[in-house]
């Protein structure tokens, strides 16, 4: 791994652990071991470690999400595999995730919200929730606040399988999760 990647590793822990404000960078290259010399010459600023890193984890999180998305033919079953494909990452993932919703809840993911990565991805994400909207496979609500409401609920699988871990491969469990999501969802 290179050094890059070490810091970010190491910030991704540390912010998680201690929070955004409560982690200077000679933590994070201390951690990395690294000197901050070499956090500086990749990152100019706390700010731009913060950034990248959101980034990062987004463009990744988004990646695995529309994981063999291609492969499936009907609506409902990419709907199924977008849900399933969201908590398995986050929970493969721990540490990027708890550190997405750290920062989607902060006034630092307003900078990167601009970013024009993240705004393609929530685009594409729109499109697929208008897409269905249309289809009347789900309500007919603002897509911005059900594809928040869609994250809260998997936020919530996500938060009960870390508790429950043996329910990951409970496929009972998985399928009234599963109509209980879409439930939520349907018109």
């Amino acid at each position: 791994m290179d050094k890059r990647e070490l810091l970010l590793e190491a910030a991704t822990k540390l912010f998680v652990e201690r929070g955004l404000h409560a982690t200077p960078t000679s933590a994070i290259s201390k951690e990395a071991g690294v000197s901050a010399g070499i956090l500086f010459h990749y990152f100019k600023t706390k700010d731009n470690l913060i950034d990248e890193l959101y980034v990062s984890i987004k463009k990744e999180f988004t990646a695995a999400i529309l994981n063999d998305l291609d492969k499936i033919n009907s609506d409902l079953g990419k709907l199924r595999l977008i849900w399933s494909n969201s908590f398995n990452w986050a929970l493969d993932n721990d540490l990027k995730f708890y550190f997405l919703l750290q920062l989607d809840n902060t006034s630092c993911s307003e900078s990167v919200k601009s970013h024009p990565e993240i705004i393609e991805k929530y685009e594409l994400f729109n499109n697929i929730i208008q897409q269905y909207i249309n289809k009347k496979l789900i309500k007919n609500m603002d897509t911005h606040f059900i594809m928040g409401s869609m994250f809260g609920l998997i936020t919530s699988m996500v938060s009960y399988l870390t508790q429950f871990p043996e329910k990951r491969n409970d496929q009972v469990f998985i399928e009234q999760a599963w109509e209980m999501y879409y439930n939520y969802l349907k018109p």
